[in-house]
């Protein structure tokens, strides 16, 4: 599948500020699912460390940091993951009409769009497109890695009780000294 077409197909009617927001939203949950694979599954429905007010991994930036620092994704990946964060953050939190055309979001498209080569012809140059085609396109490839890496990802298995947990074994019964062993210790005492 080919998550270029489909984000385009699924944004291309929607505004600058959906579009980023939307698609920064899936690299985000598919960034907890990546997480939530990784660590020691939990038994209820919701999990303290991604759910509630204060829950550690709370945020995107928080998710970024953990996968990076745990050898999920690369520091490439993780600075590019904070780069469509920041992106999502200059459209959710500006009221008036924030766009792709806006120096800032440009700014930070073009670094975006720079670290990876995804749109690189064959004789390594870049194509060019939209700012928000490289929004896109830089998005699709990451989200698309994330997908396949929640397959892939081994589980950290909980740990067995440790040492100081584990009940004492028995004393084994020391076994009875023999008659000839009983013999010399009452001739030793008399």
């Amino acid at each position: 599948m080919d998550y270029f077409d489909v984000l385009h197909k699924e944004f291309e009617n929607e505004s600058d500020r959906a579009a980023v927001i939307l698609a920064a939203s899936i690299a985000d949950e598919l960034l907890r699912s990546t997480l939530s694979a990784r660590l020691v599954a939990v038994a209820g429905a919701t999990d303290d460390l991604f759910d509630g007010a204060n829950a550690p991994i709370g945020t995107f930036s928080a998710r970024i940091e953990l996968a990076f620092r745990i050898g999920l994704i690369s520091s490439k990946f993780a600075r590019d993951m904070h780069l469509i964060r920041r992106i999502r953050n200059e459209f959710a939190h500006n009221i008036q009409g924030c766009s792709f055309e806006d120096a800032r979001v440009k700014s930070r498209v073009e670094e975006l769009s720079n670290s990876h080569t995804m749109l690189m012809d064959a004789k390594g140059n870049k194509k060019k497109v939209s700012t928000r085609n490289q929004f896109l396109e830089a998005v699709s490839w990451m989200i698309w890695h994330l997908k396949e890496l929640v397959t892939e990802i081994e589980a950290i298995h909980q740990e067995s009780c440790e040492w100081g947990y584990q009940a004492p074994e028995p004393k084994k019964k020391a076994a009875s000294a023999t008659p000839k062993k009983q013999q010399a210790k009452s001739a030793s005492k008399a």
